[in-house]
């Protein structure tokens, strides 16, 4: 038994990284398919334009200013973030012997930046050089500098709307590049034409109404590895959410719509919005006062005994990620 054990365990440690490898394309995935290299950028300035989401303000002014004030719009740029992977860069990659700094692009900012799979290797180089510049600089102008510079990469319109939009969409290059694809599709692509140059077509997919939508970024552990080698916010609310008869989705309570005919919310409500917060947690709290006699001293020291029960009405744990 131990020896069929250890031959299982040897098994799947095996597998995992093969696993996990598979999910990018060439070495340093996601990356555009060979016959499209043509339409690889190697300046910055062109790949933080390439899918400006401004483009879609002139039509959709409400939905832009709510993305525009939300955690998605500065993926790439929170304090919160740039320190993490300024650790995992040198922390981890830098001293791992069969990876490379170029690994935080398959692993990290593709989810923070899905227009990263249009970027040449120098250009990917040049972004992971410039987050580590943006903590570990000493002179402050320059961190501030390398700061607002990757402030122009984020989460946008045409990453959702488009680069994610498909089941493995991302990964094997599957939407349409003229196309914008909505959970309706009842949008008049002739107006997305006439507007957005780059645009020719409204495609419903229902994969953005579903919870694998979310979890592309909110799991982001390959399909072979099991839940309890890779807890994360999509494991949360799978196993004591909805395999515990939950019905609401990620978008029902994170994208929540007022009515059929109203666009989903797209300032995205969490843990940073404090009523959005304070909703979903009830606390309930019993004091009760008291005393402590400290015999040594012959002191008697006021004191408050508390009884704090918290109710989460949340479909996965909190604090999450």
């Amino acid at each position: 038994m131990r020896f069929l054990l250890r031959i299982f365990l040897l098994i799947t440690v095996a597998l995992i990284p093969c696993a996990a490898a598979g999910a990018g394309s060439g070495p340093h995935g996601p990356t555009l398919p060979p016959e499209r290299a043509g339409e690889l950028i190697s300046d910055y300035d062109e790949l933080a334009s390439k899918f400006d989401s401004k483009v879609c303000a002139d039509c959709h002014e409400d939905v832009y200013n709510q993305w525009a004030h939300s955690p998605k719009a500065h993926a790439f740029s929170t304090e919160r973030v740039l320190q993490t992977w300024r650790t995992f860069i040198k922390q981890g990659l830098d001293r791992e012997k069969h990876m490379t700094r170029m690994d935080i692009k398959s692993h990290c900012l593709w989810c923070h930046a899905p227009v990263i799979k249009y970027a040449t290797d120098d250009l990917v180089a040049e972004i992971i050089d410039t987050i580590v510049a943006a903590v570990d600089d000493p002179d402050t102008g320059k961190r501030d500098a390398a700061k607002g510079k990757l402030s122009k990469l984020n989460l946008d319109c045409y990453g959702c709307h488009n680069l994610f939009a498909l089941q493995d969409g991302y990964w094997g290059n599957k939407p349409e590049v003229d196309a914008i694809y909505g959970p309706t599709g009842k949008v008049d692509p002739a107006n997305h034409g006439e507007n957005v140059p780059f645009i020719t077509k409204t495609i419903k997919s229902d994969y953005l109404s579903s919870v694998n939508f979310c979890a592309r970024c909110h799991h982001g552990c390959p399909d072979s590895v099991p839940f309890w080698q890779c807890k994360t916010l999509y494991t949360s609310y799978v196993e004591n959410y909805a395999l515990k008869g939950g019905k609401q989705t990620c978008q029902n309570c994170h994208m929540p719509k007022p009515d059929a005919d109203t666009w989903a919310d797209h300032s995205f409500p969490g843990v940073h919005d404090k009523k959005f917060f304070g909703d979903a947690m009830e606390i309930a709290i019993e004091a009760e006062s008291s005393h402590f006699i400290n015999n040594y001293k012959n002191e008697l020291t006021p004191t408050l005994c508390m009884k704090v029960k918290l109710t989460s009405r949340s479909g996965h744990g909190l604090p999450n990620g």
